[in-house]
């Protein structure tokens, strides 16, 4: 089955790279350099940039789990999209639906008219991640079905169509109840005008910069400086020195470490160089030099973000070093379709995880020592 699926380079962070895709399909242009628009504007006009971390450590819980966000209303992709859509005049359409029959149809009818759909999915739920049993909220844009064969095709951040079975990818939707089967579709706007786009442009930094410095502990650079605390307070419950006590389970949170800033969603660098790439853009239209500074603020900074990933698995370990390159190397495999050797590169790193957890390669000291410089690290990007 042929399709029209936008031929790009692989996307960067789903709810961007979905948005900017779906632009690009419906040749609705960038008015400041009559071209598609960019991820790094996307991100910039819908409000940069947040600082998330949560650590969830329940008795429930088999393990602990760190979730990190790096994005606007990191832990709200719908929130993300409808202030970027409305701010974009853009008319966006947020469809819920009570049972999978139904969503399952109201998909189909989209995908009939020739319209894609972003998605909400479990991202695990999905074969090709090759993740597991586990539980994650993702988004994908889903932009034609096979009718016969009963397979969709997806763009999940890669140059190419992921295909899925309809009823395996219904599974997936089905996997995260809170979202009542979510799925945003666009109208075909005729164009974006300049100044509605100067106008987003203005107050996406706006936001970004409220956000960031609001002094709240949940929020932008304040909950930077909790988790600066917690990595190395040794009298709260929730400090690291006594939640991962003996190293127990530590791995794979320094490992999210790792995958959340370098490789999932990010482009490396915690998505600040992509907005240090927004103001670039950004200086020139509103004739605002005086933002190319901050740009190259937020370039420093993402190499901050980077180096804070590298020491989470210091390669002086050779066992790290091992597994860092593995794991890039399963998101450049990832990218490039090869289905084949990103299921065999997830089998390594699963197998080096149980390892790791039953042998971890530092001891008590040299894992204070750790978690100290991941505290001074932090320290340093707050500021």
């Amino acid at each position: 089955m042929k399709i029209e699926f936008p031929q790009y380079t692989a996307g960067i962070h789903p709810p961007t790279a979905a948005l900017t895709r779906i632009l690009a399909h419906q040749n609705v242009l960038n008015p400041q350099s009559q071209t598609p628009y960019t991820e790094a504007a996307i991100l910039g006009m819908g409000g940069g940039l947040d600082t998330g971390y949560v650590l969830y450590h329940f008795k429930h819980l088999s393990k602990p789990h760190l979730s990190l966000g790096f994005r606007n209303q990191w832990n709200d992709a719908r929130g993300f999209l409808e202030g970027l859509t409305s701010r974009l005049g853009l008319s966006a359409d947020f469809m819920e639906f009570g049972d999978q029959k139904k969503a399952e149809i109201s998909l189909q009818n989209t995908l009939q008219k020739g319209q894609p759909a972003i998605v909400w999915v479990d991202k695990a739920g999905l074969p090709y991640h090759h993740l597991g049993k586990t539980l994650i909220e993702h988004l994908v844009t889903v932009y034609a079905r096979d009718s016969r064969l009963w397979r969709l095709y997806l763009d999940d951040l890669t140059t190419q169509p992921y295909v899925v079975k309809e009823k395996a990818f219904t599974t997936a939707r089905a996997s995260i109840p809170q979202y009542n089967f979510l799925m945003m579709t666009l109208k075909k706007p005729k164009e974006i005008s300049p100044t509605i786009h100067h106008k987003a442009i203005v107050e996406g930094i706006q936001e970004c910069a409220t956000r960031l410095t609001r002094p709240l502990k949940t929020i932008g650079i304040s909950n930077l400086e909790v988790w600066a605390e917690k990595l190395v307070d040794r009298h709260d419950p929730h400090g690291w020195p006594i939640v991962f006590k003996g190293q127990v389970k530590l791995f794979p949170i320094l490992s999210t470490i790792y995958e959340a800033i370098k490789l999932n969603g990010t482009e490396g660098f915690a998505l600040r160089k992509l907005y240090s790439d927004f103001l670039h853009e950004a200086a020139g239209y509103l004739g605002l030099p005086q933002l190319n500074a901050v740009a190259g603020q937020y370039l420093q900074l993402s190499n901050r973000w980077s180096n804070l990933a590298d020491n989470a698995l210091p390669s002086s370990l050779p066992e790290f070093d091992r597994y860092k390159k593995l794991l890039n190397k399963k998101y450049a495999v990832y990218q490039e379709n090869n289905d084949e050797l990103h299921k065999k590169t997830a089998a390594q790193l699963n197998a080096m995880e149980v390892k790791f957890n039953q042998d971890f390669p530092l001891d008590g000291f040299e894992t204070n020592q750790l978690l100290e410089k991941l505290s001074s690290h932090i320290k340093l990007i707050a500021e």
